[in-house]
């Protein structure tokens, strides 16, 4: 299904060796997040600061209500920072109005959640091919179909999704949103509501397109047994990066 754990493990290597050869694609600058309510301002994110590289298999961790997800949705445009930069393949997000941030979703972010979120009134094949359709991108169906044969999916190609389990619609959501090659993917908890068998393979499947197809991933998690697929681990703590 995938490549082996040596092929990975050297195609992992490599990968960080050539890291400084690599462009920043995600620049996290001097960036909060701050909320307000009947009680006061609430510092979400406190001037972090990170700069993610083309190609890297990021894990992010920490509590919950530490930051993580905020940052997540931050840099995938759902938010607008309260200071600070945000800037995404050259173009400086944190500016963007409403309507640029929805255009720069729909075209340059690949998002993953836990609840999977695909559309029940559309098979797995019309849900992986919605994003091309979007951005009015060519379809590939020999690509897809590939695919879909990698994951176990392709028998379902014409299932809706309430005729599958959680784990194939997980790998369903998984392959819309990374066969369409965004600037970046954001997996928020994507592993969530999953077994520990799928767990793995979500995984291994993230790890894949990261090792192989050569996609940037930011991946929440709570569990620290995953990251170890992951090339760095960002560690956020009270609204602040304290490791990564």
């Amino acid at each position: 299904m995938y490549a082996s754990g040596n092929q990975v493990s050297a195609a992992l290597t490599l990968r960080k060796e050539k890291s400084m050869d690599r462009e920043i694609v995600v620049d996290v600058k001097d960036v909060s997040k701050i909320y307000e309510s009947q009680s006061g301002k609430n510092r979400v994110l406190d001037k972090v600061n990170v700069s993610i590289k083309s190609g890297e298999f990021i894990g992010i961790v920490g509590d919950s209500g530490s930051g993580k997800t905020t940052l997540l949705n931050l840099v995938g445009g759902m938010d607008s920072a309260s200071e600070g930069q945000i800037i995404v393949a050259g173009d400086v997000i944190s500016d963007f109005d409403e309507k640029q941030r929805t255009l720069y979703r729909r075209k340059r972010v690949g998002f993953i959640f836990q609840d999977y979120n695909l559309i029940n009134e559309l098979t797995v094949y019309e849900n992986i091919i919605l994003p091309f359709q979007l951005k009015k991108k060519e379809i590939d169906d020999s690509l897809i179909d590939k695919f879909l044969d990698m994951v176990r999916l392709k028998e379902k190609k014409n299932a809706f999704p309430m005729q599958l389990s959680g784990g194939e619609q997980q790998r369903a959501a998984i392959l819309r949103s990374l066969l369409s090659k965004p600037d970046i993917i954001l997996a928020d908890e994507p592993t969530g509501n999953l077994d520990s068998k799928n767990t793995q393979v979500v995984v291994k499947l993230l790890q894949y397109f990261s090792t192989q197809m050569g996609s940037t991933i930011l991946f929440v998690t709570h569990n620290m047994e995953l990251t170890k697929h992951c090339d760095r681990v960002i560690v956020v703590k009270d609204g602040k990066i304290v490791k990564g």
